[in-house]
């Protein structure tokens, strides 16, 4: 792990050159909690995001939809879905064939719904840009193989990506990742900062590789940097105090 101010130190060589700053939501700026619809942004991090847009073009890139941001953080820049969906500016553009995906989730939504009772503790969400199934609340490690094998059976069957992580599995639009949103979002005579926990975030460091990226956590990773959750916030604040 690398301390807060070894960070500080590389990203105030780039600051003079007006970086870019994309943050992942859950896990990154907020925990993980087994309710994830519940997870709304504290005073503290409402304060922080504000504060940081205001002299960084910053984006929130996640897996959520734009409106459950917009809901618990507030209307920046957002890239929701893995890279579905952009919202900037107050615009909101949707990926070639959004529409057709969109109908084909409420359908595997809407037909699979009786798994929940199938396994108690499993939660199935549709996120318009796919169907996540919450395992976090699940107790027994039977369920865990069994969801999987259907999950993987849904996403043969259809042609979608299986992204498995932190207590869920969610069937996705196909080549679609966080990654290439950047890539797609970013000013290219700019520096970037990219800050993230999970696997899709590997997509974004992989995919950006002259950012200044950062892990939150303990994996292997192929970002430069790693931080403890507990670092992030503490690591904004200083960033926002070299501005």
């Amino acid at each position: 792990m690398h301390s807060e101010n070894e960070i500080i130190h590389g990203i105030a060589e780039i600051m003079p050159m007006a970086p870019q700053l994309f943050l992942d939501y859950d896990g990154t700026l907020v925990p993980i909690i087994k309710h994830p619809e519940i997870n709304q942004a504290d005073s503290d991090l409402l304060k922080l995001i504000a504060t940081l847009d205001c002299r960084l073009e910053t984006y929130i890139v996640t897996g959520r939809e734009v409106k459950d941001i917009v809901e618990f953080l507030g209307d920046y820049n957002i890239i929701g879905l893995h890279g579905s969906v952009f919202h900037i500016s107050g615009e909101t553009i949707v990926i070639p064939k959004f529409n057709m995906y969109t109908d084909l989730f409420k359908r595997i939504y809407t037909e699979n719904l009786y798994l929940e009772k199938r396994f108690p503790g499993l939660k199935m969400y549709n996120k318009t840009g796919g169907v996540m199934f919450h395992l976090g609340n699940i107790r027994s490690s039977q369920y865990f193989s069994l969801i999987h094998k259907i999950a993987n059976f849904l996403a043969c069957r259809y042609k979608l990506d299986l992204y498995c992580g932190i207590d869920i599995m969610e069937l996705r639009i196909p080549h679609v990742n966080k990654g290439n949103a950047i890539r797609s979002t970013r000013n290219r005579n700019r520096p970037a900062i990219i800050i993230g926990d999970d696997n899709t975030d590997e997509d974004s460091f992989i995919a950006n590789p002259d950012a200044i990226t950062i892990k939150v956590g303990e994996e292997e990773t192929h970002a430069r940097f790693s931080i403890y959750y507990e670092s992030v916030r503490p690591l904004l604040w200083k960033l926002i105090k070299i501005l």
